[in-house]
């Protein structure tokens, strides 16, 4: 379990260095804080959720991948349309992206990663699960439901319209503030469990 935490201690100091320098979604972090209270928990990255407009060239690999528009907010209609008009001819292909919000966890072992996926699955998050399995920790993704994705132009040419993208917009901003909802059910719940234990050893 040595390295469990020394793991710990390493991914700690970089989410504080993160936070300071306002590398943390603010609206998850929260979470991520009652998260890595606990003895057998910590996390290594997330997300708070967010909507997107990302150029992606077919020849570009995923971490080239450039976005030209992004906020972890709800957002008005005219500053992602006016975005696509300036943009849409410039590059091979424009997606329009709102993506739910997302928690890497490491957990000590399978025991408290069963923990940690019944309260994400009482709260609905049902998407969520094991991602990796190793000798001294299990990573867990726990990651919300709401989810759209669509392309919106390619090779140049536009292909939607704009009372189409309105409703997409519409649509985007109602299923990130449904996500956020369920951001506090989680975290609720985590809440409930801390206050009844302070280490998860024991259970």
């Amino acid at each position: 379990m040595l390295e469990f935490y020394k793991l710990k201690e390493f991914h700690i100091r970089k989410l504080e260095e993160h936070i300071r320098e306002g590398k943390v979604d603010r609206e998850i972090i929260h979470i991520i804080k009652i998260i890595n209270r606990f003895d057998a928990f910590f996390t290594t990255s997330s997300c708070a959720g967010r909507i997107v407009l990302i150029r992606t060239p077919d020849n570009l690999k995923k971490q080239e991948k450039a976005f030209i528009f992004k906020s972890h907010q709800v957002v008005k209609f005219d500053e992602v349309w006016n975005t696509v008009l300036e943009n849409y001819n410039k590059y091979e292909n424009i997606w329009f992206k709102q993506e739910p919000f997302i928690i890497h966890v490491v957990c000590k072992n399978l025991k408290y990663a069963n923990i940690l996926l019944k309260i994400s699955s009482k709260v609905g998050l049902k998407h969520s699960g094991i991602i990796s399995l190793k000798k001294n920790r299990v990573i867990t993704e726990i990651i919300g439901n709401e989810k759209i994705e669509t392309i919106v132009s390619k090779n140049g040419k536009l292909l939607l319209t704009e009372e189409y993208l309105k409703e997409l917009v519409n649509e985007a901003n109602k299923k990130l503030l449904r996500s956020r909802v369920y951001m506090g059910r989680f975290y609720y719940e985590l809440l409930k469990l801390f206050n009844s234990y302070n280490k998860l050893e024991g259970q």
